[in-house]
């Protein structure tokens, strides 16, 4: 036993001394380039190796929690089943190769970080990591596309779709310039230093990445929070943002919805939407209330336990995912990335993204295309509609120029329902003048 802990510790220091101990790096855990650069640098992963070896010993650790017994606790009742999050914990803490997994996100994308300098509404520079993939062909034949995720996700989200939008294998299909950044403190751009983030700020960070990198006028794509920043883009930037493709839109009812549905004038649509969004804040919303105001608390228990925020993430999958059968190297993948730099980052976004006013989003005449996805699959009956939402209350607005609805596919489309989301973004796009934009990019 004592040869064994003395080799463990051997291979933990050699492993550290193998990691650049810049300051940066120690704090994040993986390595960043201290120096700031407007202009985009290639970038490679790479995780302090003593970091994911402690991570694992923290898998290997895992204290199981009880669970209450059938038929008194269904299933998801209180939270992800305690026997699937003690198999992730195994699975994790035996099997999981992360350094495997980063060989492959770095040979499959293109990577780079690059810094934007401050805003009116954040005055502080930001650093960012994406992804950007060119379209073969000429420069000028393809559309420029920022395509941002939300939580709990990375730019990783779009894995599956990111080549076959840049380099279709159909014919005749739109071709984009993809670029997809992880939103601060989410994946491996670091989290903001300051208090103010919004999601008009962040939208202010993101058009500054599109310019520095030679697209004066590009096209978007967003889900979840991206949707948000999304939202305040086409406000803020309308000669910059050309169109607007989303598989993500919850438009509030207003006060006449309201007394409509008390006084039963309201349409079955109508009725699905209100019924889920209240079934969503009563029962299923309890995660972003607690990001959206003690995120820091959180923070402190989750950033302490690798397997407590896998479960975290599995509760939201289980939701929202339609069922979806993540595997646990898929589940691991979306936590880990969120958690190397710690989670109060990524958490603390809601608390910037849920303040007054934040969601008051004016009327845009940017070309809309809306994909919805329903969800009867998931773990959670009363969420089967979510967020299926009646168009005439999205184009209040919006500016819907084209519309699809599936009875199927959850929040997470671009994972689960790849082929059909492409059909989507595709068909919006094909349906718009020609947004060929004539430009190259820098990197």
């Amino acid at each position: 036993m004592l040869i064994f802990l003395c080799v463990g510790v051997l291979v933990a220091s050699a492993w550290a001394a193998a990691i650049n101990s810049s300051s940066s790096a120690n704090s994040l855990n993986f390595l960043f380039p201290s120096n700031q650069s407007h202009e985009a640098k290639p970038f490679t992963i790479s995780v302090n190796q003593k970091f994911i070896w402690e991570t694992t010993q923290r898998a290997r650790l895992y204290r199981p929690s009880i669970a209450l017994q059938e038929p008194q606790q269904p299933n998801w009742d209180d939270g992800p089943p305690p026997a699937k999050i003690n198999e992730l914990a195994e699975y994790w803490a035996h099997s999981y190769d992360w350094f495997k997994i980063q060989d492959q996100i770095n040979a499959n994308f293109s990577h780079y970080t690059i810094t934007v300098p401050s805003s009116d509404k954040y005055p502080h520079p930001l650093s960012l990591h994406f992804i950007h993939e060119h379209a073969n062909g000429p420069p000028n034949a393809a559309i420029p596309l920022l395509i941002l995720h939300g939580w709990p996700s990375t730019n990783l989200e779009w894995s599956k779709v990111i080549h076959p939008l840049a380099n279709p294998s159909e014919t005749n299909a739109p071709r984009f310039h993809v670029v997809a950044p992880d939103l601060p403190g989410f994946g491996f751009s670091p989290a903001a230093t300051h208090a103010g983030l919004g999601p008009r700020a962040m939208g202010q960070a993101f058009d500054s990445l599109m310019h520095q990198l030679g697209y004066p006028t590009y096209a978007l794509s967003s889900t979840d929070l991206g949707w948000e920043v999304a939202m305040w883009m086409v406000h803020d930037f309308p000669a910059s943002v050309v169109a607007h493709a989303t598989d993500f839109f919850m438009p509030p009812p207003n006060a006449t919805d309201l007394a409509r549905f008390a006084a039963n004038q309201t349409t079955a649509e109508e009725n699905d939407w209100i019924l889920s969004l209240q079934a969503f804040q009563a029962d299923n919303s309890g995660y972003s209330l607690v990001h959206g105001t003690r995120p820091l608390a959180l923070a402190l228990a989750m950033t302490d336990s690798p397997v407590g925020f896998a479960g975290w993430v599995l509760q939201l999958l289980g939701v929202a995912s339609d069922g979806y059968n993540y595997t646990f190297e898929e589940i691991i993948t979306m936590s880990i990335t969120l958690w190397i730099q710690g989670t109060y980052g990524n958490l603390r976004t809601y608390k910037e993204f849920t303040k007054p006013g934040a969601m008051d989003f004016p009327t845009t005449s940017v070309p809309t295309g809306v994909s919805q996805w329903a969800n009867p699959n998931g773990e959670y009956p009363n969420m089967k509609r979510f967020p299926i939402a009646p168009r005439d209350w999205i184009e209040r607005t919006a500016n819907v120029t084209y519309f699809s609805r599936h009875e199927f596919g959850g929040h997470f489309p671009a994972q689960s329902q790849p082929q059909l989301w492409l059909q989507d973004v595709r068909a919006f796009f094909s349906g718009l003048p020609d947004l060929s934009l004539g430009l190259t990019g820098d990197s």
